[in-house]
């Protein structure tokens, strides 16, 4: 997979200088479905106050991460600003004995979760906010006995994806999670 290139911050708008800041960017968006989360420091000087937004963006699609460190004064946001940018690629794949492995460890706990929630509400109702909330719970119990926790979700992406569809018409695609290899637990 070729280096993610960086990005045209636009620090000419002050999009960073906004509460919450303007992030992300657009031009972040156009690679697909993310997840973001910022945060700020400052330090004040007798004269002028520094301020650093520390941003992450990781994209749901392929689980790459960047993260994004802007600077300036307060009292000259454009002529004191100064930005990098570090970009982490996406985790290598997984062979098929990982995710056996994985399906062994996870799978069962994570469709018996499911399955003793049957006639509740979990969350906002939501399929994915009822899978995101099996393995929040999951990984919690995984740690508190000193497990590999399962990978949370980002987004709507759950795990490792090892199957996407999408259906010309209601139930064309009878019969290919079989065929794919889907089992319980899988989400």
């Amino acid at each position: 997979m070729a280096q993610q290139k960086d990005f045209d911050l636009a620090l000419h708008t002050k999009w960073f200088t906004r509460e919450p800041p303007a992030f992300p960017l657009p031009c972040m968006k156009t690679l697909g479905p993310c997840t973001s989360t910022y945060n700020w420091t400052w330090e004040q000087d007798f004269t002028d106050t520094t301020k650093t937004l520390i941003c992450a963006v990781r994209w749901t699609n392929t689980k790459a991460i960047t993260k994004i460190r802007v600077k300036w004064k307060r009292s000259n946001p454009t002529g004191t600003v100064t930005a990098e940018q570090k970009h982490y690629p996406a985790p290598a794949a997984l062979s098929d004995e990982d995710l056996n492995k994985a399906h062994e460890m996870y799978g069962a706990n994570i469709a018996t979760w499911a399955e003793e929630t049957v006639g509740t509400t979990v969350g906002d109702g939501e399929c994915w906010t009822l899978i995101h909330r099996a393995l929040l719970d999951l990984a919690d119990t995984y740690r508190q006995y000193g497990k590999e926790p399962p990978l949370i979700s980002q987004g709507r992406s759950h795990g490792y994806p090892i199957l996407s569809l999408t259906a010309p018409t209601v139930g064309s695609n009878s019969g290919l999670l079989q065929l794919a290899d889907v089992r319980r637990g899988d989400i």
